[in-house]
């Protein structure tokens, strides 16, 4: 079968990169990218490099829903800013809770066969759940959908990063097969094999940060300098939270993280492309930006399982 995968709120394209591998995996299924949407810049000059959607909206909210095109697949990480506990701005007032709304459009009047919606693990606690409730209310007011959620840590899944984030699966109760349950756990690889070896770059370590590196384990691998007061006791088996702030740092090498380095960290493959218009820094926020690939294959894979679209 071919499936059509709509996303919104794309970043540099997570969800078509997990696609990617499940279509080699199983061969009975390939895909068809509808949309993407994405108003950042530098991310659509990722998706441009790397996807070729039929339609690619640079903001969403300015879209018709009436003339979007019908997917089978809905993926949206939808901005986490307003519910990341770092985030100062608490109340209704805030602009991009808005973001929401144009997904649940998708959802009601497109009505994909399954959807798959990830936000900070924050979200679920944020004034008692409030925000939560209200999504999951929401999403369960035509009562079409299966609703499940759990948060989930990238490190659980085999890439040694600690990256927890909050999952909502929705699959429509009148195409479900099977029941669904979110992916078995499975053993985490040796960090140590996410080092770029080859890159030999010596970065300087600045005098501010000096106090950090005696009082991380002498056998860190994968640290964040921005974080001065941490002491990383388990830096020597898998990476912190890759993060919007690009302060990742590679201990055995002495040098910040590479881009390999940061893109293995979040599953992608060794044959993703870097716009050559595209900075460093810019492309290393919008990894930090971005869902886990492995993460999103693994519950995918599960989904489709439920709706017997895979063999």
């Amino acid at each position: 079968m071919i499936i059509k995968i709509g996303t919104d709120c794309s970043g540099i394209e997570a969800p078509i990169e997990a696609l990617k591998c499940l279509c080699d995996k199983y061969k009975n299924i390939n895909y068809k990218h509808i949309f993407s949407s994405e108003i950042n810049k530098y991310a659509i000059r990722c998706i441009k490099q790397n996807n070729n959607p039929d339609i690619l909206y640079e903001d969403m909210q300015k879209r018709d829903i009436n003339i979007v095109p019908d997917i089978n697949l809905y993926i949206s990480g939808f901005p986490c800013q307003p519910y990341s506990r770092a985030n100062k701005y608490k109340s209704d007032v805030d602009p991009r809770l808005n973001l929401f709304e144009y997904c649940l459009k998708v959802i009601i009047n497109k009505k994909p066969d399954c959807f798959i919606l990830e936000n900070v693990k924050t979200l679920v606690t944020l004034r008692n759940g409030y925000y939560f409730n209200e999504i999951l209310m929401r999403l369960n007011n035509n009562n079409i959908y299966d609703i499940h959620y759990k948060v989930i840590n990238t490190k659980e899944y085999g890439i040694p990063q600690s990256r927890d984030r909050l999952y909502i699966i929705g699959i429509l109760k009148s195409k479900q097969i099977n029941d669904f349950s979110f992916p078995s756990k499975c053993k985490m690889h040796d960090i140590l094999s996410y080092v770029d070896i080859k890159n030999n770059k010596v970065d300087k370590i600045k005098e501010s940060n000096i106090e950090l590196f005696k009082n991380i384990p002498l056998d860190s691998v994968f640290i964040d300098i921005g974080f001065r007061k941490a002491k990383y006791p388990n830096s020597n088996k898998w990476a912190p939270c890759i993060t919007a702030q690009p302060n990742m740092w590679c201990v055995p090498k002495n040098r910040k993280a590479s881009i390999k380095e940061y893109l293995k960290l979040q599953g992608f493959p060794e044959t993703y492309k870097k716009p050559d218009n595209v900075s460093e820094h810019q492309l290393k926020i919008r990894i930090g930006n971005s869902m886990t690939v492995n993460v999103i294959e693994k519950l995918l894979e599960n989904i489709f399982s439920s709706l017997n679209w895979i063999n």
